[in-house]
């Protein structure tokens, strides 16, 4: 998955950003999928992202009830919602529908036992997951 905004790569390490709208809705949900910097460039080496939920937003739903939340802007990548919908507006000029990704980040340590050991890997899993519904709701 393309991340090419600075500061989002460093963001997605360090836990504070955990969603991307994307025009697409080609991502699957508990698939890892590599950070690149860029189209063409190659995967970041020391993790990558797992895909845990996503939804439908639609424009026009967006336009009758107003933008996104405060919370959905900030784990967007320290946004508020009116600099993250111009951003979204001027990547993807007359967009109708977007797919929002919620996603949690493994070090490459961690996608090795994902890997290795699917016990000790499902449970690591599960409790990121389950964390991460926590924070949501609070």
């Amino acid at each position: 998955m393309i991340f090419s905004l600075a500061d989002h790569i460093e963001q997605i390490k360090a836990g504070t950003k955990t969603q991307t709208r994307r025009p697409s809705g080609k991502y699957q949900v508990d698939k890892l999928y590599a950070i690149q910097p860029g189209r063409g460039k190659h995967g970041i080496p020391d993790g990558k992202i797992v895909i845990y939920d996503f939804y439908e937003e639609y424009k026009r739903e967006l336009d009758v009830f107003g933008l996104i939340t405060k919370h959905a802007a900030q784990a967007e990548g320290g946004y508020t919602p009116e600099e993250y919908e111009e951003l979204y507006e001027k990547m993807y000029p007359g967009w109708e529908i977007r797919y929002v990704y919620f996603f949690e980040y493994y070090t490459a340590e961690e996608i090795e036992l994902l890997k290795t050991d699917p016990d000790k890997g499902f449970a690591l899993y599960s409790s990121r997951k389950s964390r991460q519904v926590r924070r949501d709701e609070s």
